[in-house]
């Protein structure tokens, strides 16, 4: 039943104007509390003008203190308009402004250091990072910063969640600092005309109604600033995904039913097939399309393969438009539609063009990933971006695309070549730096297993990475990379770059390997990580066989300059304008950087290349 016209009126002006009802009720408290304890307050003001300091050093000590309360005011529950006024009636005009601006200042530096350290992570352990927005905070802006200086509770609420949402730190100096001389001019300039006018009273009452204004300010900038016209239609969804990741050996031997239950988890009928598999597991594995064809043959009730697996170019070469067109050309070729199921077979560049042409294909075919190098199993397979390279930038064009299932099968990883099976470990060693400091011991202790690949060894690290690329993917709350914070990319600045600049010489582990040693000798020489950690770092690498001093380190431009470090720019596009780089404080846990000292990264490019050059007893190759 449709209400009447008054009620549904009346409930939309109060929803409207609930802000000003709070400002009104505010208002009535303070001065009900006025009238109940004038008393009170005027013999409070009587032994306070005793106690003012006379000497210079009670001025200084009273001073520190004050400065303290409002610095601490995020942590504590201080009037922070009380203090500011009894700092101007204390100290005077000019020195009581001094006060409050510097205890202004040092309580929004701390709130935000809080913010973006203990209560992030806090965040993180209670689950709230996985709120929907607005069940923890807005987003903050420049302006809202601003306004809520003055705002008790709000103003301390705004820096703690300014560092958890990692506002950039140079602009919240700026923006806090530039606000809080203001307040504390406002402040200043209001304590001195009241106590000028002997008003010490009125000055206490002011200091609890000023902050009720400073918030009715800010009601009204914000209602200044709603756009005009029709107000706008806001809806809002949710897509869950069920997302398996299963380990299995030897998919396609005849009584191995993992595909199986996948392709059938959820349809019911024929399942009709689709396989895109690399060119170069179909050299290595000859036998492979036939097992394939034995094993949907017997389950041919239920699954049709509609054609013998298709070949596709291995490695970075399939991650081209040529390709991505060619795809899409098979695809309809065979009359696939949104029904039917695509099986990517091969290594991380073949499941990023595979999966971006089943995302675009039909808006979105029926994907189940089978990563069969190292990288993919542990890594890329587990992802969910898609993508291929374009205008000589990687991953230039792709989507965010979750795969129905992954299906790793350790013995596709047996045909690989070493330096196939142990490029893939930098991705582990990336993760265990990042996110489980004892997988990082393990991975220690086990170095000389997993360089020779045994299989127990492997078979853990594998898995143990896979896990913990997971938990970010489902745990973090940002699957689609929305934000900034890029964890996962640690190291991967410098090896994009180095990728393309030896033309995909390098293996893509091979290039992060090198590029987690640029990032972990820069932290340490920016006092991040200690030298024994960063050491550690490095001694890994180097006993998982990587080579950290390539000769695309010492390539440099007409100018001098080193093409590596020029990657940072490029990264800084990458995301949008904002650099985020992922910085390790500690062997098992990162922060993120929004600004690079290029000196720096030039000594540790520079220590890189001597460490190398020691190691090996080479000059050519690295960086001079």
């Amino acid at each position: 039943m449709k209400r009447g016209l008054w009620p549904r009126a009346l409930a939309k002006r109060v929803h409207a104007d609930h802000f000003w009802v709070s400002v009104f009720c505010f208002s009535l408290l303070v001065i009900a509390s006025f009238l109940l304890f004038e008393q009170q307050i005027q013999d409070f003001l009587n032994h306070l003008e005793a106690y003012l300091p006379d000497t210079p050093a009670q001025q200084a000590n009273l001073a520190l203190l004050l400065i303290a309360l409002l610095a601490l005011d995020v942590v504590l529950p201080v009037p922070s308009s009380v203090v500011a006024l009894l700092a101007v009636a204390a100290l005077g005009g000019v020195g009581g402004y001094l006060v409050i601006f510097i205890g202004l200042c040092l309580g929004a530096w701390l709130g935000y250091a809080l913010g973006a350290g203990y209560f992030r992570v806090l965040s993180g352990r209670l689950g709230l990072h996985q709120r929907k927005p607005g069940q923890l905070a807005y987003k903050l802006g420049t302006l809202s910063l601003v306004c809520l200086r003055g705002v008790p509770v709000l103003a301390e609420t705004s820096v703690v969640a300014a560092g958890m949402q990692r506002y950039p730190l140079r602009t919240f100096v700026i923006v806090t600092t530039l606000a809080n001389a203001g307040l504390a001019l406002a402040y200043s300039a209001i304590g001195s005309f009241l106590i000028a006018e002997n008003a010490l009273l009125v000055t206490i009452l002011a200091s609890m109604v000023l902050p009720g204004l400073f918030i009715a300010g800010y009601g009204l900038v914000r209602k200044l600033r709603r756009p005009t016209g029709a107000p706008a239609l806001h809806g809002r969804f949710e897509v869950s995904y069920d997302y398996p990741v299963l380990f299995t050996d030897h998919l396609f031997a005849p009584h191995n039913d993992c595909l199986h239950q996948q392709l059938t988890a959820t349809q019911h009928g024929r399942v009709t097939v689709l396989i895109f598999a690399d060119e170069q597991l179909l050299h290595c594995n000859p036998q492979l399309p036939g097992q394939i064809d034995t094993w949907f043959a017997a389950r041919s009730t239920d699954l049709h393969l509609q054609a013998a697996p298709i070949a596709v170019p291995a490695g970075e070469l399939s991650k081209t438009a040529d390709v991505l067109q060619q795809l899409y050309a098979d695809m309809l070729h065979h009359g696939l539609d949104r029904h039917c199921y695509v099986l990517a077979m091969g290594g991380g560049a073949l499941l990023d063009s595979v999966g971006y042409a089943c995302a675009t294909f039909h808006r979105g075919m029926r994907l189940i990933r089978i990563p069969t190098t190292v990288l993919a199993q542990n890594d890329a397979g587990i992802g969910v971006k898609n993508g291929i390279n374009a205008f000589g930038q990687k991953n230039l064009l792709g989507a965010f695309y979750p795969a129905s299932a992954v299906i790793n099968d350790f013995q596709l990883l047996t045909s690989l070549s070493r330096r196939d099976q142990l490029a893939g470990l930098a991705e582990a060693v990336k993760v265990a730096l990042i996110k489980d400091e004892a997988f990082f011991n393990w991975m220690e202790a086990q170095a000389d297993a997993l360089a020779r690949f045994e299989p127990a060894a492997s078979r853990h690290a594998i898995r143990r990475c896979a896990e913990l690329h997971l938990g970010h993917i489902t745990g973090a709350g940002d699957p689609f990379e929305r934000g900034n914070g890029r964890p996962l990319d640690y190291g991967h600045w410098a090896a994009h770059r180095m990728e393309n600049l030896g033309h995909h010489r390098l293996r893509h582990g091979e290039a992060v390997a090198v590029g987690m040693a640029l990032d972990a000798l820069y932290a340490n020489a920016l006092g991040l990580l200690g030298d024994s950690d960063s050491e550690r770092v490095l001694n890994l690498l180097q006993r998982l066989g990587f080579d950290l001093c390539p000769p695309e380190l010492s390539l440099k431009d007409a100018h001098g300059r080193s093409l590596v470090l020029l990657g940072l720019e490029e990264f800084r596009q990458h995301l949008g304008g904002q650099l985020s780089i992922p910085m390790l404080n500690r062997i098992g846990a990162s922060i993120d950087l929004h600004e690079i000292d290029d000196q720096l990264m030039e000594q540790a490019l520079l220590r890189l290349a001597g460490r190398g050059a020691a190691l090996f007893g080479l000059t050519q190759g690295c960086a001079q």
